[in-house]
């Protein structure tokens, strides 16, 4: 398989969904706009872009399966170990508010590792790429994540999952411990969005739970090489399978805000 020529055309179908996205964006229709579960919407402009990515994805590698968020393909599929994972929009609710940012996000793994990932940031025009082994880029540029090593210092992002009241005592507890002991704190309502921010040195930490794999494959694999270090809390790799638990940082301040985890678990 030659995965750059498999990264090109994905980056290309990438930025053709977005700009849909955003057309769509400028008449966008809230009566369409339906409830998965407690605040957790979808839109048309959701699943017709998945159905866009998906045919696509079919003809660059027909022997890949799916893992797709709005479920318009079949999940998984066929005898190949190669998995698409898609989210066609990811940060739905920003869309629906005509609040940035939000997303286009794609990776492709296998069942040992994630080898590609492409996210493109709809409202920036910022499209962010990697492949395993070949670096990560915004725009065709070459990124890296921050040298920070200083909590005080670090612009720390926190997601606010769906799943409030089994989250809520173990968010307040970090929210807690680092409001006032680092430069600030922040939600921008996208996980794929806020992983390349860590990549691209924007933030320095970014954590969440209660999401799901097509949140974070993309971002975690162009985190990963632009040299940031993502885990699960306890600092295992199993989040790039389940989602359900990421910590994303530029390496450096890793350890520290894996303690500051354990505590907020802990009780603060």
């Amino acid at each position: 398989m030659d995965l750059q020529g498999v990264l090109e055309e994905v980056k290309q179908l990438a930025v053709e969904v977005g700009t849909f996205i955003s057309k769509q964006r400028e008449t966008f229709d809230l009566s369409r706009v339906e409830s998965k579960h407690s605040h957790d919407y979808v839109s048309y402009v959701d699943k017709e872009s998945e159905r866009m990515i998906v045919a696509r994805l079919k003809e660059i590698l027909p022997e890949a399966g799916f893992i797709t968020e709005e479920k318009t393909t079949e999940q998984q599929g066929g005898n190949s170990s190669l998995l698409w994972v898609v989210d066609p929009l990811d940060g739905t609710t920003n869309f629906i508010h005509d609040l940035a940012p939000y997303c286009v996000s794609i990776a492709l793994r296998d069942e040992k590792e994630l080898l590609l990932g492409v996210v493109y940031e709809v409202t920036r025009k910022e499209l962010y790429s990697a492949t395993k082994g070949g670096g990560a880029y915004l725009n065709g540029t070459p990124i890296h994540v921050s040298s920070l090593s200083d909590m005080d210092e670090a612009l720390v992002m926190i997601g606010y999952p769906y799943n409030a009241e089994e989250y809520r005592p173990f968010c307040l507890n970090l929210t807690g411990q680092l409001y006032g002991h680092c430069a600030s704190l922040r939600s921008n309502g996208s996980a794929e969005v806020e992983l390349c921010y860590v990549a691209s040195g924007k933030i320095d930490v970014y954590v969440e739970s209660y999401i799901q794999p097509w949140d974070v494959a993309a971002g975690a694999c162009i985190l990963q090489e632009a040299g940031g270090t993502v885990s699960d809390y306890d600092g295992g790799d199993e989040y790039w399978m389940s989602g359900r638990q990421v910590v994303a940082t530029n390496g450096k301040l890793h350890p520290r805000i894996l303690e500051e985890l354990r505590r907020a678990k802990q009780g603060g």
